[in-house]
């Protein structure tokens, strides 16, 4: 299955993750920012949501983060986060962005390199992901190098739902990984907590598909 041609791109360390509220982008955003913690990688995790759902996962949590955590819910992050980078020495930022498309999404895609979209495998979520793709090509215009991909989060087994969604991103030329992350009860139980998944039980299956989507993102980026 073709799911990404990258050639063009070297190496990409701005990753927002997006879309449409109630899609999962806080929680795949903190564990996979764990896990490229886990592999060696310096992660500062933004917070760009208004709110702030990062930092209220970060403030419950008991024992200290290995990677940092900022909020930056404001359209200057495009001015900012190179500094930060610099400063920092950051192999990654991770961006965990707003749920509607505004000037601060923008400002957000425009400072980034790989736009990751959450969505679950319904209709609505696919009628909301068509007004950000709508989004992301114009600012293309501006940054033609911007590589975006759909994730399918939330999925229920093997569903024909999710089958169909990935037939539709097929025939409209989307981009998009080939992991899925299900909906699974450990990740609400790791999230109440201020935890990743990793944290609660590193060879659970949460844990494994979080780690499989993490080594996709990274040969993509590498590629």
């Amino acid at each position: 299955m073709k799911t990404f041609n990258l050639s063009d791109i070297d190496l990409t360390k701005y990753l927002f993750f997006t879309g449409k509220g109630g899609v999962g982008k806080t929680t795949i955003s903190t564990n996979v920012a764990f896990d490229l913690t886990q592999r060696g990688y310096k992660v500062l995790l933004v917070d760009a949501d208004p709110q702030l759902s990062v930092l209220s996962w970060a403030d419950i949590r008991e024992t200290p983060l290995p990677f940092s955590v900022m909020g930056m819910p404001k359209t200057a992050m495009k001015e900012e986060l190179p500094k930060m980078k610099i400063n920092g020495n950051f192999d990654f930022i991770v961006i965990d962005g707003a749920p509607r498309m505004t000037d601060l999404a923008r400002a957000a895609i425009i400072s980034s390199d790989f736009i990751i979209m959450p969505m679950q495998p319904s209709g609505y979520d696919l009628w909301a992901t068509n007004e950000l793709i709508q989004m992301v090509e114009e600012a293309k215009i501006y940054k033609s190098n911007l590589i975006t991909a759909v994730v399918l989060n939330r999925v229920v087994g093997n569903t024909i739902l999710a089958r169909e969604m990935t037939k539709n991103m097929q025939e409209n030329n989307w981009q998009f990984f080939d992991t899925n992350i299900h909906q699974r009860q450990l990740y609400s139980l790791a999230a109440t907590q201020g935890l990743t998944v990793f944290d609660v039980d590193s060879k659970s299956e949460s844990a494994k598909e979080i780690s499989k989507f993490t080594d996709e993102l990274l040969k993509v980026i590498k590629s």
